[in-house]
């Protein structure tokens, strides 16, 4: 028998868990004017942490005002195989995986018509803002399911949604299929596409934007300055007067990401002072957008949630002198010793190379070498798989093999275990991710002059969520969260069914 003690503090937390659990109705049902969500593109968790003394000496600091009033989890995780930027942003709005959303990767290899595929490409939708060659073109088409934006517009509630970014996958990804607006930039303009603007035409209210772009741009490496954070900046704030966002009884919906800081990232490595100077700026540049907000919507109507579309890994120059196991597992190299070992083993073909294309450790068969070759594309993935494990090291990169494995593994579930497994299900697409994957070992990148991201480590993984707003409990929290988990909270604020392929959870301890 439990002593009366135990009984009572029992009884005491089944009902603080069931108060935590509701929402008094009166609350929930007055809506916010505008939902603002804010993603710094290469927030790692620790850039938050790391610079948090440095930002606490401003007093005007956006982030520090989120972290300080807002719910905050500074440990908010993707739980997918491979963290980059149009998976990211796809997964914000929608709260979905990957293998819903139809987006594993920022781009991939169309082995049938033998080409590249952009995440956001599609030639139906040409460039608005700038003379665009025919076969370039922009839209949200690849995304496979609907965002919170989209849930609100087909509610019928009237609402406006724009997205705003330097790079254009982030703005639209978030944007949405039925945004009023997506605005990126392209040679130094704000440009969009004939998706959102019919009429070929830009807004009258980005014109000016351009024009002081033009004037102001210090050099052609601008935007990945402290200047194109400011610019992102600017943009969202003329977005939100000229479109006259919050002024209605309705949600209206700004997403903006901060693409410099991951511009920046890549050039320099999360260590560089630089990194922190860009923090700073950010800091700044999003009090001035809260500040905006304030003074044209009041904050008391407006719900905010901030994150990061990915992290970064660590330097292997950095790690490797300190012991550190780290180390470069290029592709090319190994696409070039595969090609060679298939040829080896089964002939050349007239058809072309075994293995048509790697992109990030996604290795794509050429079914017609296959055809031509008489074998089963189930053998040949084998045979590359085993190659792969067994192969001759070259510059050390079989050493920074963890696992691999195929499409047909994947079809027949016998998948690396743990969380590999886990995360393998949720992003792998037939037709878009490779007949042949590798995963690394930690801290095992691509070499190249720059920072990567490719993983599902928690280097590659682990970005803050925040959400700050009337009836948000502040606090720092260090309950699981998934960044799948921001869409189906924000649309359980605004009152609206969760997106299509959503399969977070509502943050209701957050919620008072």
């Amino acid at each position: 028998m439990l002593n009366k003690s135990i009984q009572t503090a029992l009884v005491l937390l089944f009902f603080s868990t069931l108060a935590q659990a509701s929402v008094p109705y009166a609350k929930w049902t007055k809506r916010p004017k505008l939902a603002v969500v804010i993603v710094i593109d290469q927030c790692r968790s620790d850039f938050l942490t790391r610079y948090e003394s440095k930002m606490s000496r401003s007093k005007t600091g956006g982030l520090k005002m989120l972290m300080e009033k807002g719910a905050y989890f500074p440990f908010a995780r993707y739980d997918i195989l491979q963290s980059m930027t149009c998976p990211g942003h796809a997964t914000v709005l929608t709260g979905a995986y990957p293998y819903q959303m139809g987006i594993p990767l920022n781009d991939w290899y169309d082995v049938n018509a033998k080409k590249e595929v952009y995440c956001a490409s599609d030639i139906d939708a040409p460039i608005v803002g700038r003379d665009a060659k025919p076969e370039e073109g922009l839209s949200p088409r690849k995304l496979g399911t609907t965002t919170v934006g989209d849930e609100l517009k087909t509610a019928g509630l009237g609402t406006k949604v724009v997205g705003i970014a330097l790079k254009d996958r982030s703005a639209i990804m978030m944007a949405g299929h039925r945004a009023d607006l997506a605005l990126w930039v392209e040679d130094g303009q704000w440009v969009t596409s004939k998706y959102y603007r019919p009429d070929g035409a830009l807004p009258e209210w980005v014109l000016p934007l351009n024009t002081n772009l033009k004037k102001d741009r210090p050099d052609e490496n601008a935007m990945a300055t402290p200047f194109g954070v400011r610019a992102t900046t600017l943009a969202a704030i003329e977005a939100l007067r000229k479109m006259k966002l919050g002024r209605n009884s309705r949600t209206d919906i700004l997403a903006i990401s901060y693409s410099s800081h991951d511009m920046l990232g890549h050039a320099v490595g999360l260590q560089s002072p630089k990194m922190e100077e860009m923090t700073l700026a950010e800091n700044e540049s999003i009090g001035e957008l809260i500040r905006a907000i304030d003074k044209e919507v009041r904050l008391q109507n407006v719900v905010f949630a901030f994150t990061g579309d990915h992290g970064v890994a660590p330097p292997v120059d950095v790690f490797k002198p300190l012991g550190l196991p780290a180390g470069y597992l290029e592709n090319k190299v190994i696409l070039e010793e595969l090609n060679q070992h298939l040829e080896t083993k089964w002939g050349k073909s007239e058809k072309g190379k075994w293995i048509l294309k790697a992109r990030s450790w996604n290795y794509y068969l050429n079914p017609e070498v296959i055809a031509d070759r008489k074998r089963d594309r189930t053998e040949v993935e084998n045979e590359v798989k085993a190659r792969i494990l067994s192969g001759p090291t070259v510059g050390g990169s079989r050493d920074g093999v963890k696992y691999v494995f195929t499409r047909t593994e994947w079809e027949n579930r016998k998948l690396p275990p743990g969380q590999f497994e886990r995360q393998i299900m949720k992003t792998y697409i037939v037709g878009k991710s490779g007949d042949v994957v590798i995963i690394p070992k930690p801290n095992w990148v691509d070499k190249g002059p720059f920072a990567t991201h490719m993983t599902g480590y928690n280097y590659d993984a682990s970005v803050p969520l925040v959400f700050m707003g009337p009836g948000i409990k502040p606090g720092v929290y260090g309950e699981k969260a998934e960044v799948v988990d921001l869409a189906p909270t924000l649309s359980f604020i605004l009152g609206t069914v969760a997106p299509s392929g959503s399969e977070g959870r509502v943050l209701h301890e957050i919620l008072q």
